[in-house]
């Protein structure tokens, strides 16, 4: 009840649709309400007024129902995350292996079978081409109702744009990134979740087109990176993304002071965030604009 009220308030946002007006014709307000808020299921033929309203299939929102225990395995998805942004992928297919996920739960097998992809890609069980073809028939053969719930789809459509960039392959991991921000950035999700990983897809696409020497496109994007991080209070990215931005200012010879004042933010958010790793980077790389 609780995600499927969610999806309802996120779907109604994005149209700029109050709830009074969701509601005519359909049931009371404070009955969308109630169901936003997961107190109570709406009746089927309610959905499928709400469905059509929100200019979505009804099978969107019956599918949800029907995601099995998927709120008693919070823990252990945040268990494989922790482990996932610590590189310990041995830990991570251990922890997935021990857990018997039920064949009818179906957004989790999907969900445990992508993680599975990218720890045997890092530990070179498998190759970077056969990673992106298990992750592309994920894509290809999954229900796309139940891919999308928690932005799955975008998650895997990242991931294939991560693995096709560390082979060098940058053109098409470009085409990764700009699908998906072209499909969701505009969008008014209320799932603070969705924001971090647009965010990161757009610092990944802002080091792909550093990497590229394309300058102007990543100072660009750097700059939209920026905003939408001070936008989402999502910042956890917002020193890296000021980090490229000095550096494509120092390649387009910009005043001294002002890349001195975007590297110095830089640190600013470095330290803040505790990240020693970046400070000690900026220190040594750039220390003549933090004098």
């Amino acid at each position: 009840m609780k995600y499927l009220g969610l999806e309802i308030s996120k779907l109604r946002a994005e149209l700029g649709m109050s709830q009074k007006e969701l509601s005519k014709n359909i049931c009371t307000q404070s009955t969308i309400s109630r169901i936003e808020a997961g107190e109570v299921y709406p009746a089927i033929d309610t959905l499928l007024k709400i469905a059509l309203k929100l200019q979505v299939p009804v099978e969107f929102f019956i599918e949800m129902l029907f995601h099995k225990n998927v709120l008693e395995s919070e823990s252990l998805i945040k268990d494989i995350e922790y482990h996932l942004k610590e590189h310990d992928y041995e830990k991570v297919i251990f922890i997935i292996d021990k857990n018997n996920i039920s064949e009818d739960n179906v957004w989790l097998n999907f969900y445990m079978e992508h993680i599975l992809h990218i720890a045997h890609y890092n530990l070179k069980i498998i190759t970077s081409e056969e990673c992106i073809k298990n992750l592309k028939n994920i894509l290809s053969y999954s229900n796309q109702t139940t891919i999308q719930f928690r932005f799955l789809n975008i998650k895997i459509n990242n991931t294939i744009a991560n693995v096709y960039g560390e082979i060098g392959e940058s053109q098409k991991s470009l085409y990764y990134y700009n699908k998906i921000l072209k499909e969701h950035m505009h969008k008014n999700y209320s799932d603070n979740k969705i924001h971090e990983t647009l965010i990161t897809v757009l610092f990944n696409k802002c080091k792909t087109l550093y990497d590229l020497n394309d300058i102007d496109a990543a100072l660009e994007t750097a700059n939209q990176g920026i905003k939408k991080s001070k936008e989402t209070s999502f910042v956890f990215l917002a020193g890296q993304f000021l980090y490229y931005k000095g550096q494509c200012l120092e390649k387009k010879a910009a005043p001294f002071a002002e890349i001195k004042e975007v590297f110095q933010q830089a640190l600013f958010f470095f330290q803040f965030l505790e990240l020693p790793f970046y400070i000690q980077a900026i220190k040594q790389n750039k220390k003549q604009y933090l004098a």
